[in-house]
Formats: C-alpha cells, structure tokens, sequence
C-alpha cells in the first residue's frame, strides 16, 4: 500500500509540475505562416515601375446576379461570368406568363476551392549589389539597388482550361486567405532603392541580393456549362456537365522584395 502512494504521490507532483506548460503552450497563438518578415520590405513607395494592373477584381455581383447565384446549386465566382451577369437584366413582363426558355451561356470555370497555401520569401532573385573592401582601412556601405527593371512573371503548374479565368480566381481567393498583395506580373524597377545600409568592415565583401517572394497555392477548380433558364416571370442559372479539375500555381507577392546580406 505504501508503494501505491508513493506511485500516486508521484504521479501527482509530476501533473502539477506539467500543468502549466499544458496551459502557457494553450494560450500561445499559433504563428501566422503569411506574416512578413523583418528583412522582406514593401517596395510600393520606392519602386520605380509603376505597377498598374490589368487583373480582374473581386467584383461586387448587382442584385440581378445575387438572385441568379443564391438560386444556383453551383457556385460561381468567376469574376468574368459575374462581370457579364451584372451587365444583363430580366424585365418583368404581362405577357410573361407561360414563358419557358434556355439560353446557353457558355462553359466557364465557375469557381475556385484552395486546399494548400505556402509562401517562399526568396522565389526568384533580381538583383545582387557587392562592395569588395577586403583591400580596404576603412568600413563601407552597401545599399540595394536594383540595377535593371525585372519582371517576376507567376505561373500555372497545372494545364487547365480557361487559364486567364482561372489565374484570376486563385488570385483572388489566395490574397483574401494570405492579406498578401498577389500578381502574375510582378515588375521592380529599376534604380529601385530599399533597406538599410550595410556596413562592410575593412577586410571583408559585403553582398545583398535580393529576391521576390510568391505564394503557392494548390487546390480544386469546378467547370460547368451555363444556362439561363427563365420559366414564366422567374430567371435562374442552371449547370450541366460539372467537372473538377486540380490545380496549383506560384503567384508572386506585389512590390514585396526580401533581402538577404553575406559578408566574409
């Protein structure tokens, strides 16, 4: 017996002494994975390309649209399918009574569902500056430049169709699940200049290079034909033949530049 309460009398302290590790790594908040990170720098001020997109937005459906959606089984979010709604209209008419028409829409790629997102800081590097102060008495400063305008281009991974379409809609969904400021076309400038200044003691070859980071994202895109059925005076969007296709893409981080700086 007095094995038995020295084991519980163990056991015990053992549980009091863990508790308050359970309870701190419980209220710890987990890190966010798209946060950025100190030596990553918002180049929108500095940046010397003005980088004016031509990408579809997140478009606002009108109320003609918003009936159309909230009527459908499938959903839609094609910003291209939605611009085109919004442009269209169905008048109530007397003489509407007994209607019972089909329009064909289309085949579209109607929506975009992520399933996996990630985010590499250094995607593709643009630029190197290099001080060579190893025959020198004194320290330098180096400063990033960038010495050429560079285009950061993203990419498809996947052959899918209606590749535009598609593009926009992972876009889309990726800036919302990341708050990052995401592009397919991603120009900086050049004489660009960002961060701090180096110092590259006497002796040494300081470099900072340079880099555009991009996120990647991997999921499901849901294709279908479209209709436009209206029966007597009620409209609704109808969607035949449904196909899933997968797919993922790199997308790079809009007047976002990482620095990276050797010496030795």
């Amino acid at each position: 017996m007095k094995r038995i309460g020295r084991i519980l009398m163990i056991m015990l302290v053992l549980a009091s002494a863990l508790l308050p590790l359970i309870a701190n790594a419980e209220s710890e908040p987990e890190a966010n994975p798209f946060e950025k990170p100190d030596y990553v720098y918002n180049i929108s001020r500095e940046n010397t390309f003005e980088n004016v997109s031509r990408e579809l937005p997140y478009l606002e459906p009108a109320e003609f649209t918003s009936r159309l959606q909230d009527a459908s089984d499938v959903r839609i979010e094609n910003p291209t399918l939605i611009s085109m709604l919004n442009e269209s209209n169905v008048k109530d008419s007397k003489v509407a009574f007994g209607v019972n028409a089909s329009i064909y829409l289309g085949s579209w790629a109607l929506s975009y569902d992520s399933e996996e997102t990630d985010v590499n800081w250094e995607y593709e590097r643009i630029n190197s500056n290099t001080i060579d102060n190893r025959g020198g008495e004194d320290s330098s400063k180096l400063s990033f430049v960038q010495n050429d305008d560079k285009f950061i281009k993203g990419e498809l991974l996947s052959p899918v169709p209606q590749q535009e379409d598609v593009q926009n809609m992972m876009r889309i969904t990726a800036t919302k699940k990341t708050s990052l400021p995401l592009t397919f076309l991603a120009p900086i400038g050049r004489e660009t200049k960002i961060g701090p200044e180096y110092q590259v003691h006497a002796g040494q070859m300081g470099t900072v290079q340079g880099y555009v980071p991009a996120v990647h994202d991997q999921g499901t895109v849901t294709y279908g034909e479209v209709f436009l059925t209206l029966k007597g005076k009620n409209p609704a969007l109808v969607v035949k033949n449904i196909e899933k296709q997968q797919v993922d893409a790199w997308i790079p981080v809009k007047d976002f530049v990482t620095l990276k700086y050797n010496n030795g």
